[in-house]
């Protein structure tokens, strides 16, 4: 980590779990770091004697950011699968989520794996349109005419149309569906 790295680093002495910031300078066994949104933070991190021992240079409770995605790239579907994502960690994710959430995304992949955040309000996206583009696009997918990458976006749709089209296929494959959530989180209704 030189300086000018972004960064995320556990927050020990407030609220947030975790601070986006920069290294401004990097020492033997220390580094010294900003937050981004309040420079007047400023703080620094030792290096974990964990890491330290097998000879590799890890600070303690510092993880590197994920550059930033342009608005194009986001348009083009780049942030709808986490596995995607350079550094896979804690923070990364949450921030990936987040800025999902407040683009008005509330569906994100993680491989096949699809992450609900719930909006707490209704939203326009179990219409009979959105549902009949997720069942026309898993159609053209299994009689081989789809893309393979969905130009739809994530979506509970796309999980059921998938569940379904293998459960009723030619090999019949069982299906199981699991969803998680705390409750009140809006688990059985869309």
């Amino acid at each position: 980590m030189e300086a000018g790295a972004r960064v995320w680093c556990t927050d020990t002495d407030g609220d947030e779990a975790w601070l986006f910031a920069e290294v401004v300078k990097k020492e033997d066994a220390i580094i010294h770091l900003f937050q981004v949104d309040k420079p007047g933070n400023k703080f620094s991190r030792d290096i974990s004697t964990e890491a330290a021992a097998i000879g590799e240079i890890k600070y303690k409770g510092v993880e590197l950011a994920n550059a930033k995605l342009s608005d194009e790239e986001k348009e083009q579907g780049l942030d709808d699968d986490l596995i995607t994502l350079p550094h896979l960690h804690e923070p990364a994710l949450l921030h990936a989520v987040s800025e999902r959430f407040f683009d008005g995304k509330i569906y994100t992949w993680t491989g096949p794996i699809l992450i609900a955040v719930n909006p707490f309000q209704r939203l326009p996206l179990y219409t009979s349109e959105i549902l009949e583009s997720y069942r026309r696009e898993g159609l053209l997918r299994s009689q081989g005419l789809g893309d393979g990458d969905s130009s739809l976006g994530p979506h509970v749709y796309a999980i059921a149309d998938r569940a379904y089209r293998q459960m009723m296929g030619e090999q019949r494959k069982s299906q199981a569906v699991l969803i998680s959530g705390e409750s009140g989180a809006g688990r059985r209704n869309p």
